[in-house]
C-alpha cells in the first residue's frame, strides 16, 4: 500500500511523444522510449519540470497497418457517437 491506496501505483505513462516509466530506486518517471520522429528536445520543451531520460532510451516501433486500421475505426465510431464527422474536433 502506498499513500494509503491499494496497488503498486502507475507503471507507465504513454504520451504522443514518449513513454515514461518509474525508476526503480526513486520511483521518478523517466523517459524510456521516444516515438518515431520525436527528439529529446520535443519532449523537454512542453514539460514543466526537469525531465530525465533513462540511460538506454529506445525507439517505440511504428504502428502496423492493422493497428492503424483499428485506431481509425475507433476514431470514426467515436465521432459518429458524438454526431461529428471523423477528423473534426
Amino acid at each position: 500500500m502506498w499513500l494509503g491506496l491499494a496497488g503498486a501505483g502507475p507503471v507507465g505513462i504513454i504520451t504522443d511523444l514518449c513513454i515514461m516509466e518509474p525508476e526503480a530506486q526513486t520511483h521518478e518517471f523517466v523517459v524510456t522510449a521516444l516515438h518515431p520522429g520525436i527528439t529529446r528536445e520535443q519532449v523537454i520543451a512542453p514539460t514543466g519540470w526537469a525531465i530525465r531520460f533513462a540511460d538506454n532510451v529506445v525507439l517505440t516501433p511504428a504502428p502496423t497497418e492493422v493497428e492503424l486500421g483499428v485506431l481509425r475505426d475507433l476514431e470514426a465510431r467515436i465521432a459518429r457517437a458524438h454526431g461529428q464527422v471523423s477528423g473534426e474536433a
